[in-house]
């Protein structure tokens, strides 16, 4: 019992260094490269073959310019992703950085079924937006 709870710790100390060396190197990826202006850039596959854009469209120019320090651009590439930003940190945060239980009063509101009702009634709200006027 006590060996497979040292392996449980083992795995959730890995995953608490991966997860910012992770979000580092892509950060440093983006802050550097602006993916309209690179092959190797992944192309929405949903914009590809409907010619509309999905709720994601726009994630890696989100993201260079929000690392390059241009949230106004940033935000006109996908509001939704600037609104989402916050409760993707939070329950990132909360789950694998919950020591002691200090996101605890934080995991209970974003994990609330009327948060992640909301959250997903926002998405395909937004989803619907895109696909109508095209933004």
């Amino acid at each position: 019992m006590l060996l497979l709870q040292v392996k449980c710790n083992m795995r959730i100390t890995t995953i608490r260094v991966i997860i910012p060396v992770v979000v580092l190197s892509i950060g440093i990826i983006y802050y550097y490269l602006a993916p309209e202006e690179t092959i190797w850039s992944p192309k929405c596959l949903w914009w590809l073959a409907t010619g509309t854009y999905c709720p994601s469209c726009g994630v890696q120019r989100f993201l260079h310019l929000f690392l390059t320090g241009r949230i106004v651009d940033a935000f006109r590439v996908n509001p939704f992703l600037l609104i989402s930003l916050p409760y993707a940190v939070l329950a990132v945060l909360g789950k694998w950085y919950n020591i002691n239980g200090v996101f605890a009063k934080s995991n209970q509101i974003l994990y609330s079924r009327t948060v992640l009702i909301t959250y997903v009634v926002l998405f395909f709200i937004w989803w619907g937006i895109r696909i109508i006027f095209n933004v």
